[in-house]
């Protein structure tokens, strides 16, 4: 009988360890996938509740309406408020 001094791992002892591994992963991302996503969820309702009460502001017509407004009021702080929330109003 002649013995063979073998060494190291074999193709299947190789899979076998990817196998349990790549499961192992696979679990703990999913865990990890879910914990972040109930965060953002949180993270999410708060941003829009903020963004909510901002107004949305589209570059071209709404600033240009600023600018012209800003143009046509006084500077100085004796100003009509009255003027400056119909002003306000009219955006």
């Amino acid at each position: 009988m002649k013995q063979t001094n073998q060494s190291g791992f074999s193709l299947f002892e190789l899979v076998v360890a990817v196998a349990v591994l790549s499961i192992v992963g696979l679990g703990g991302w999913n865990i990890y996938q879910r914990s972040h996503h109930k965060t953002g969820e949180v993270n999410a309702t708060k941003v829009a509740q903020t963004l909510s009460s901002v107004p949305v502001i589209t570059p071209p017509t709404d600033l240009d309406k600023a600018s012209q407004s800003l143009d046509q009021t006084a500077t100085d702080s004796s100003g009509d408020t009255a003027q400056l929330d119909s002003d306000l109003a009219s955006f």
